[in-house]
């Protein structure tokens, strides 16, 4: 079959400008800028350098040779561009105007040398490319999903196909290189059409995949944190629980339950604005004194549960009354006054040779805060399943457990 250049041309331009609009439109869908304006540009210079290209012979070579080259280079510059803001970095200007003025020197003064304006200008625009890889790969947030995978290997793709060229300009078969020639296609410009094509497609399904994985794990991590206190909500909290759990072993794991007492004065006697305060200042103390791999979420309203793997009941004791201490020696600095706040806690524990589910676990750590706040709040209780490992200990948690409400991510509720 036949394949004429300006046919491959044009099936290339008619591409990149549905894609161009494509992009525009999904932006001011978007709302929000990560990049993909920028992409949508690199995409538009490309097809500017195209459409100058397959008008070489029409238009000075002025135009369609070192405007076209200063076109593409721009057209990768925007791209490197478009992957640093979506990636939130800072970008330097001159990675953008340096390329383009290489390439203005470069093209321009080998217009009548098209081997060497392949491969100078070539590595110009692989220079470009190697520094889009390393952005890629220089950033672990990018490289959580799989999307950037795409514009990896569109990347490399782009690399191969300048390779490619080089080396056939150097070869002395530099007829392919003009698109309104009459011969037949060279299997190189097929090549190189078929891939800038591909790249295109590529690149630009990537990076829109890149911006909705992020968005999907941005949501997802709203569903699951607390926005008061920042730390995982009841339900986040739950999972993690029971991936812990599956994950112990034959390790103990031990889990407090934590209530703010007297939530509700505080919150009537200096507001809820003052009881927001009170929540996140107590939220970000016990954080401070918790393990690495302890797990602190919001159980509803003023209560918090706190999951501490590979601990025993001695080390959860421990905890707890480090907990309780470190929150009842430190008044909460709020805009209306200084409030002193005090909190109780029930422990319950899953020795090494026990296999407990979760929910009899809070049972027994409910009924345990549920005792200590009968007698006297400001208190550390253990239930039975943490008197047998301490010494000395003889009293049990004990009173009904309670129905907990669901979190309230949008501040507090005292009872």
């Amino acid at each position: 079959m036949f394949l004429d250049p300006r046919t491959l041309l044009f099936s290339l331009i008619l591409v990149n400008s549905l894609m161009v609009l494509s992009l525009f439109v999904a932006h001011s869908v978007k709302g929000r800028e990560q990049g993909l304006k920028k992409w949508a540009m690199a995409v538009l210079l490309e097809t500017v350098t195209w459409l100058l290209v397959a008008a070489r012979g029409v238009v000075t070579d002025e135009l369609s040779i070192v405007l076209a080259n200063m076109f593409k280079a721009a057209s990768y510059a925007f791209m490197l561009y478009a992957i640093h803001e979506f990636q939130r970095r800072d970008f330097s200007l001159w990675k953008l105007f340096l390329p383009v003025v290489a390439v203005l020197l470069v093209s321009g003064s080998l217009m009548g040398d098209i081997a060497g304006r392949f491969v100078w200008v070539g590595l110009i625009y692989a220079t470009q490319v190697v520094l889009i890889v390393h952005a890629l790969l220089s950033d672990p947030e990018t490289r959580q999903g799989r999307a950037w995978r795409l514009l990896f290997g569109g990347a490399l793709m782009i690399l191969l196909v300048l390779a490619i060229r080089a080396v056939a300009a150097l070869s002395g078969h530099v007829d392919f290189a003009q698109p309104q020639n009459h011969i037949a296609v060279h299997w190189v410009q097929i090549v190189s059409f078929i891939a800038v094509m591909t790249i295109t497609l590529l690149g630009s399904v990537g990076f829109v995949l890149l911006i909705k994985e992020r968005t999907d794990r941005e949501i997802m991590q709203l569903a699951m944190t607390d926005s008061l206190t920042g730390v995982p909500n009841r339900r986040a909290l739950i999972q993690q629980a029971e991936l812990l759990k599956a994950q112990r072993g034959d390790k103990p794991v031990s889990l407090l339950m934590i209530d703010v007492d007297h939530f509700k004065r505080i919150n009537d006697t200096y507001g809820h604005p003052a009881g927001d305060e009170v929540l996140r200042q107590a939220t970000a103390l016990m954080t401070q004194r918790l393990r690495a791999g302890d797990v602190l979420g919001r159980y509803g309203g003023e209560e918090f549960c706190v999951i501490a793997p590979d601990t025993d009941a001695k080390g959860a004791s421990i905890l707890a009354e480090t907990l309780r201490e470190i929150i009842a020696v430190k008044p909460v600095r709020t805009e209306e006054a200084e409030v002193s706040v005090t909190i109780s806690i029930g422990v319950a524990c899953c020795a090494t040779d026990q296999k407990r589910d979760l929910k009899s676990l809070l049972a027994e750590a409910d009924a345990a805060l549920y005792q200590a706040k009968q007698e006297g709040r400001n208190r550390v209780v253990c239930a039975a399943s943490c008197l047998g490992e301490l010494p000395g200990q003889t009293s049990q948690a004990r009173g009904p457990g309670r129905d907990h409400p669901d979190p309230v991510s949008f501040g507090n509720e005292g009872e």
